[in-house]
């Protein structure tokens, strides 16, 4: 049996994985030159704690003020676009109490099945990327930021969580180098951590060892079907000096996978995927010595910090919009300005003070900023299954901030379905034709 896979991140690369292992003849086209996007620039964070989908109560109207503030982690750039205003009514309708009570279970099982295979895949000696369970620690600095995060750890707890409420003095126990100037925090202990950039080198080499083809800067221009199945996968594969264009004919599967560029290579196969990109953007920076001990997020800014040995990253930020490789440096600022709020010792870091010096940075915003695109659904919650009007596709996409979070477990439930298996865990609330 043979399996195209449109999508080389990390998304494609686990679905790869398992279908290989299930013993499909594994082809994965990827646009790129597989060096880049949201597998590599992400936080590196496997998050049971993010549970909630993104559309919740209370996020259009933080998100309507934030618009209106240059620095904030949010934004949707306005456009007359029939995609955007389809996606924006299908969200604020998904933004209620009932939709996250009715998604937080599968989300958990979905995260915490990912976290565990992806912890086996370092246990198995197959592949090192940093792998540690240290949890994450949700700082807020408000009373307000404080009511929300206890009823987050509510529903936490409900679902199975471990999760520790810490006081100021709790927190800065557990960061004595860097103690943090916070109300609070609460610590989700079933998180963990990982390199996520060599992990995708990794598990790409692991691909490619096991006899799967992986073809780079492979753009698919189109998707021809017959009597309800793709028949054939057309490619334009481009080198420094050369283009030419390929078809792969037949494939028994195709999975779609390719994050934001999902839903107009659905629209090929006659699918139709409400979903919008949403630009992030992450700095990373060498540090000597590594003062910070715990993953954490700064619930008030929205930004998130991840220390691994000799790296620290920061990230934040949700651009609503149609793609482009513009930086809007006030949002970069924005991010930077927080980790000291809540971290005054980075005041005092060489490193960090470098990164921030924002005269310097902004000369050089190309280089030392990263983004990429997040592929957002309608209500938050990823696509995972077979496509409504096409018999041999599935699609394994929408999952936000969460691809990585999300992508080995993922890759199991699309090799379970497609090999007429029992599911590991229920797959009814990432229907794909749920709309």
């Amino acid at each position: 049996m043979t399996a195209t896979i449109i999508g080389g991140g990390i998304i494609g690369l686990s679905t790869a994985y398992y279908l290989q292992q299930e013993g499909w003849d594994v082809t994965v086209l990827e646009r790129s030159d597989g060096s880049d996007g949201c597998s590599f620039g992400n936080m590196g964070y496997l998050s049971p704690s993010h549970f909630a989908p993104l559309a919740q109560p209370g996020i259009i109207s933080q998100g309507i003020l934030w618009m209106f503030k240059q620095k904030s982690p949010f934004y949707v750039r306005p456009a007359l676009s029939w995609d955007l205003m389809d996606w924006g009514l299908k969200f604020v309708r998904a933004c209620n109490a009932k939709h996250v009570e009715r998604s937080a279970r599968p989300m958990a099982e979905l995260l915490l099945l990912s976290r565990d295979l992806t912890a086996q895949w370092e246990q198995s000696g197959e592949m090192k990327f940093d792998y540690a369970q240290k949890g994450c620690i949700n700082y807020f600095q408000t009373a307000k930021y404080e009511k929300g995060e206890l009823e987050n750890v509510r529903i936490g707890r409900e679902l199975g969580l471990q999760i520790e409420m810490l006081d100021r003095a709790q927190c800065q126990a557990l960061e004595p180098e860097l103690p943090p100037d916070v109300r609070g925090g609460a610590w989700y202990k079933d998180d963990a951590m990982l390199y996520p950039n060599e992990l995708m080198r990794q598990l790409s080499n692991l691909l490619e060892k096991r006899g799967a083809k992986i073809i780079y800067n492979a753009e698919v221009i189109d998707i021809q079907k017959d009597k309800g199945k793709i028949s054939a996968v057309k490619f334009r594969k481009s080198t420094d000096s050369l283009t030419s264009s390929e078809t792969i004919s037949t494939p028994d599967l195709v999975v779609l996978a390719a994050g934001s560029w999902s839903q107009p290579l659905a629209k090929m196969a006659g699918e139709y995927l409400p979903m919008m990109p949403g630009k992030g953007y992450s700095m990373t920076i060498d540090v000597p010595h590594q003062p910070l001990r715990y993953p954490c997020i700064l619930l008030e800014a929205k930004v998130a910090i991840t220390p691994w040995a000799k790296r620290l990253r920061i990230g934040s930020t949700m651009e609503i919009g149609a793609m482009n490789d513009r930086i809007l440096f006030p949002r970069v600022q924005g991010i930077l300005e927080a980790v000291p709020r809540f971290f005054p010792g980075y005041a005092d870091d060489p490193a960090f003070r470098e990164l921030a010096d924002f005269k310097k940075l902004k000369e050089n915003i190309q280089e030392k900023v990263w983004f990429g695109y997040r592929p957002l659904s309608a209500d938050g919650v990823p696509y995972i299954g077979f496509a409504k009007n096409t018999k041999n596709l599935m699609i394994a996409t929408g999952h936000a901030m969460l691809g990585l979070s999300m992508a080995a477990a993922t890759g199991k439930l699309v090799s379970e379905m497609a090999g007429g298996k029992e599911t590991s865990i229920g797959v009814g609330a990432f229907e794909v034709g749920r709309y």
